[in-house]
């Protein structure tokens, strides 16, 4: 599936895979978030101590891994060796890419502004370009992106008030991520003004997913797709 295909219906985005009920950010959620049938999977992208874009989301192992330090401390070799839960280790996210291709959207989170240009060579080597959303709180991060690859596709992310639909047009972004308290009516109706789509964050019940899409919002990411998967096709 392209970016692009997400534009004109509501889908739903599995955060960190389906990790509300598998290990974040390992394989194994992103292989039951593709069996659920979601529209696309976010991971989040770091960088080892050797420079090889690692799937974590945390800067230090010590939550997710039974391991301690710092993610750049490590070698990717170092991470490796580590459990991330279930047995799972932390994945490369060439793993990822090779897991999702040609079945749904990935969303790579990129956690690091320097992960930018490592994580799009092989976005690129993979010919997964145009099946790739970058994502990212770091504006700059966004805009290396673009500067490599102006093709590339790109969405701000913004948990707190801001001018964050403006500052992601500036950006060249198509995507806003709000947290979804911030996706109210009226920003969402702006976003669109400004031909952007926007993604809600984090929402894992679907009384709150259903009211997100009456105010308009293009798509919704959770812990538990399967929850929201119903209000695609309603």
């Amino acid at each position: 599936m392209r970016v692009g295909e997400l534009k004109g219906r509501f889908f739903v985005v599995a955060h960190r895979g389906a990790s509300g009920y598998e290990p974040e950010n390992t394989l194994r959620a992103v292989r039951r978030a593709l069996e659920m049938g979601v529209d696309a999977v976010e991971v989040d992208v770091r960088l080892s101590r050797d420079g090889v874009p690692v799937v974590i989301h945390d800067e230090a192992v010590d939550r997710t891994t039974n391991g301690r330090g710092l993610v750049r401390g490590m070698s990717v070799e170092e991470l490796r060796r580590l459990d991330a839960g279930k047995g799972e280790r932390v994945p490369l996210l060439s793993e990822v890419l090779e897991e999702v291709k040609g079945r749904c959207v990935l969303f790579a989170e990129l956690k690091e502004v320097d992960a930018a240009e490592p994580a799009l060579k092989l976005v690129e080597a993979a010919g997964m370009l145009d099946s790739v959303l970058f994502i990212s709180f770091e504006q700059e991060a966004l805009a290396a992106v673009k500067r490599l690859a102006p093709r590339s596709h790109v969405g701000l992310i913004y948990a707190k008030p801001s001018d964050g639909i403006v500052a992601a047009k500036r950006l060249g972004c198509e995507f806003v991520l709000p947290h979804y308290r911030l996706a109210t009516e009226k920003a969402v109706a702006f976003a669109h003004r400004m031909g952007l789509l926007v993604v809600a964050w984090t929402v894992d019940d679907a009384e709150t997913a259903a009211e997100l899409k009456r105010r308009g919002v293009d798509g919704v990411a959770s812990n538990y797709p399967d929850r929201i998967l119903k209000l695609r096709e309603a």
